[in-house]
């Protein structure tokens, strides 16, 4: 009796064992294989797309918040920019800061205390990465255009902001030896002709 229960058990598992191996050969199986090597391709390229996105939309408010520094800078007036530190410099670098925190951008890196570099004769005052020479913010009040009406004094000002990279931690998980960059500078600067 316990022969035939065994050979009964036996033929039940194979014929499990055939089912099982019929449905490994089947589609059901080599979709999921077409899928594990699809998937690391296609996180790659979602990834990439939301870091282009997101780093575009940050050179957007870059772009605005220099734009919105030099607004601030045409009708300040030139009286005090023999000084290290003016203070109508020190607005024009509030107003890029303010529009950028209204923008949900950190700005813990732009050290505003005190210029880092400061040239009044050339009229050029640099915020920096606290902490490092790195400049972020550079406002020149004394920049020359040549318009239709000749050479005009102008403002400028320029934003270069560290961007930090998510492609490149998701590339490493692929490809360990893979050796990209982890961030990069996203630059923006406005000129705006001075009145006063």
């Amino acid at each position: 009796m316990r022969s035939q229960s065994e050979s009964g058990c036996r033929r039940a598992a194979q014929a499990g064992l055939r089912r099982w191996a019929a449905w490994l050969w089947g589609t059901g199986a080599s979709q999921l294989v077409e899928f594990a090597f699809v998937f690391p391709l296609l996180l790659v390229l979602v990834v990439g797309i939301a870091d282009f996105g997101s780093a575009y939309n940050l050179k957007q408010k870059l772009n605005n918040a220099a734009r919105e520094g030099a607004r601030i800078a045409i009708d300040q007036p030139t009286a005090d920019l023999s000084q290290t530190n003016p203070l109508t410099v020190q607005a024009i670098a509030e107003a890029v800061v303010n529009y950028l925190n209204g923008e949900n951008v950190d700005t813990s890196l732009i050290d505003l205390a005190q210029p880092c570099a400061a040239d009044p004769a050339l009229r050029i005052w640099a915020y920096c990465q606290s902490g490092t020479s790195d400049q972020l913010l550079v406002i020149e009040r004394n920049f020359i255009v040549t318009g239709p009406s000749g050479l005009m004094v102008s403002t400028r000002v320029t934003l270069n902001y560290p961007y930090s990279w998510s492609f490149s931690q998701i590339i490493r998980l692929m490809v360990p030896s893979a050796s990209y960059s982890d961030s990069f500078t996203i630059s923006s600067d406005a000129v705006m002709e001075n009145f006063t």
